[in-house]
């Protein structure tokens, strides 16, 4: 079986091309990991310093010991600027490991972005954020064990480099209740780097398209629901992403909240069919500046499960307002 699974992967890799190791995983609770999702999300955030730390461990009851899993850590930190534009610098590890080839796929980012407010953000007010990001990607797998349909090729290297450059945009307002949308675009791998392991292939990475957007919606006092959405195209692979967190407020003008989210998933893959086949409940908790979430995600066309754990910490600082409208909420993860 281990056998059979290592030629199944050869074969997807040399004869598919870029099309079986080039796309990215992305998280099911993307609003944990922002700058992943969006350069433009560098520090929207209140506060000064926010760390990020999360999870994925991809139909491991399928794979067992050769799961998906992907783990990335983040740090933001925003410049003290006018008040009218707010300059903020982030860095992002990212590390995805797949099969029983130990496939690998780890890069180091650092970005960029510069937020305009059109207004008093003391008041109610839009603003539009700009971002951009420059990172060093590396990829690897292990040929040790590999068995091969004929002769093994002779210009394969086991691992592989380059740059990797990204650019977003995001437009979104905030009231001084929990009032707040955000509307925001991102486009990954703009010079779409050669990713092949052969000396003498072109296997281009695709480029990745995300749109997402979110509007928390006030019902009483101590209650918002959030819906949000997350378009994600990449080569033959596109997934779209809607539901709704249901958010609770020990206190209207506190951060703290507790929040439950259902999400579906319609998935378009290689075959060209779409169906909504990926069903996720979320949860999300944030107290005193600490924050935890976890996600369960079941995959009906494979009858296997994901989990995702995030882990973060937010330094308000001075003069921090606290209300959700000055949080920057954004969120699940394209399919490998």
């Amino acid at each position: 079986m281990k056998n059979n699974s290592i030629l199944f992967t050869l074969t997807l890799m040399f004869f598919g091309g870029s099309k079986a190791l080039s796309q990215d995983a992305l998280f099911t609770q993307w609003e944990n990991m922002p700058v992943y999702l969006n350069p433009a999300l560098t520090g929207n955030f209140d506060g000064l310093l926010r760390l990020r730390a999360q999870h994925r461990n991809q139909w491991r009851s399928l794979l067992g010991a050769s799961s998906y899993k992907t783990s990335a850590v983040s740090a933001e930190y925003k410049f003290s600027n006018t008040s009218t534009r707010k300059i903020s610098i982030g860095a992002l590890f990212i590390n995805d490991k797949a099969g029983s080839l130990d496939f690998r796929n780890g890069s180091i980012n650092f970005s960029t972005s510069v937020v305009q407010n059109l207004g008093n953000p003391d008041k109610a007010h839009h603003s539009i954020a700009l971002g951009f990001n420059v990172g060093w990607a590396s990829k690897k797998l292990d040929y040790e064990n590999a068995q091969w349909p004929g002769p093994a090729p002779t210009d394969l290297n086991e691992k592989t480099s380059y740059p990797d450059l990204s650019a977003g945009l995001l437009w979104q307002y905030k009231s001084n209740t929990h009032f707040s949308f955000q509307l925001g675009g991102a486009l990954d791998h703009l010079n779409n780097p050669n990713v092949s392991f052969s000396d003498t292939g072109v296997y281009k990475l695709n480029h990745r398209y995300n749109l997402h957007g979110n509007m928390e919606i006030p019902l009483v006092r101590s209650f918002s629901m959030v819906p949000s959405f997350l378009l994600t195209s990449q080569g033959y692979s596109e997934q779209i992403a809607f539901g709704i967190n249901n958010r609770w407020y020990p206190k209207s003008s506190s951060p703290n909240f507790v929040e439950l989210g259902f999400f579906a998933k319609t998935t378009k893959n290689y075959s060209g069919t779409t169906d909504v086949n990926i069903y996720v409940l979320s949860a999300t908790v944030e107290i005193n500046q600490f924050l935890v979430g976890f996600a369960f995600e079941r995959f009906n066309e494979l009858e296997t499960n994901t989990y995702e754990f995030s882990l973060g910490y937010t330094i308000r600082g001075h003069g921090s307002k606290g209300t959700a409208g000055n949080l920057g909420l954004t969120e699940p993860g394209i399919v490998p």
